[in-house]
């Protein structure tokens, strides 16, 4: 079994309106990456027309927990074969 760890340094990426954050996969850095329109469409109670980046970060910050056990759960799932071919991992509203 994987250790898996997240820091706690996400970003928003304006220019393809998404968060970054990393995962260290037994010491491996991977990519994790989350849409502002999925974090609108599954975290937000008012499901509000395109959120500002503060509104983002904010849903993350939240949500930080659920979010980082979706990540977890879909690098578990991947296996390693599958990690070692990857360097990112995308978070949609199916596995949240």
């Amino acid at each position: 079994m994987a250790t898996i760890s997240f820091d706690e340094k996400e970003q928003y990426e304006e220019k393809l309106e998404r968060i970054l954050f990393h995962a260290d996969v037994d010491g491996r850095q991977l990519r994790c990456l989350i849409a502002r329109k999925t974090l609108e469409e599954h975290f937000s109670i008012l499901g509000g027309p395109h959120m500002k980046i503060a509104g983002c970060m904010d849903i993350f910050a939240r949500h930080r927990k659920n979010i980082h056990a979706s990540a977890r759960r879909i690098i578990v799932e991947m296996g390693a074969s599958d990690l070692e071919r990857t360097s990112e991992i995308v978070l949609s509203p199916s596995f949240l």
